[in-house]
């Protein structure tokens, strides 16, 4: 039998004196333990998004959403998808709309030229270029719209991925509720 350090004696010593989790979030949380998410990067950020921010979405999401079992978990992994599709889709727009405006030094025709905008009006205060980051995801959905009511089609889905993601809440939020109450009843 090998010796024991006096670090592993004391590990062992404080541990016997602890009692586990004393409130219903700090139960929650200790039973997350053995639970993963599922929710990386690679399974939901795509070609020129910033997987920083999606991270960062996540963390946020999982601050104001725990997961404490599995049913919770779906819940919140509804939740993330559809806030990070609606900020996807905010991208696109802006993407789309930069990308209209540039188009404006393409035109053969000067008649449509009026209701594009001069590079020569803008102001410090505008943006100027075009990102990659934001042309990318706009140009995939202009090719899938065939530029034919795009803006249309962006608020139709931008609309219905709001209403997802507020259902996808308040399901998270009565689920939890119910939860509680089963557990008051206990």
């Amino acid at each position: 039998m090998h010796t024991l350090n006096k670090k592993t004696i004391a590990n062992r010593l404080n541990a016997k004196k602890s009692t586990g989790p004393k409130t219903v979030l700090g139960k929650r949380r200790s039973s997350l333990n053995s639970i993963t998410h599922g929710l990386t990067c690679e399974k939901n950020v795509s070609i020129g998004e910033n997987k920083k921010e999606f991270e960062e979405l996540k963390k946020n999401a999982l601050k104001s959403f725990p997961i404490f079992d599995f049913a919770s978990e779906a819940y919140v992994r509804k939740i993330i998808h559809y806030e990070w599709l609606t900020r996807r889709y905010q991208t696109i727009e802006t993407g789309a709309f930069s990308r209209e405006s540039l188009d404006y030094n393409r035109s053969a025709n000067l008649s449509i030229k009026d209701y594009y905008l001069d590079s020569s009006e803008l102001t410090n205060d505008d943006q100027k270029i075009l990102v990659r980051s934001t042309e990318l995801p706009s140009v995939a959905f202009m090719r899938d719209a065939n530029a034919g009511n795009l803006f249309m089609k962006l608020n139709t889905i931008d609309g219905r991925l709001y209403s997802r993601l507020r259902t996808a809440i308040k399901d998270y939020q009565n689920y939890v509720k119910s939860k509680e109450k089963n557990n008051e009843e206990k």
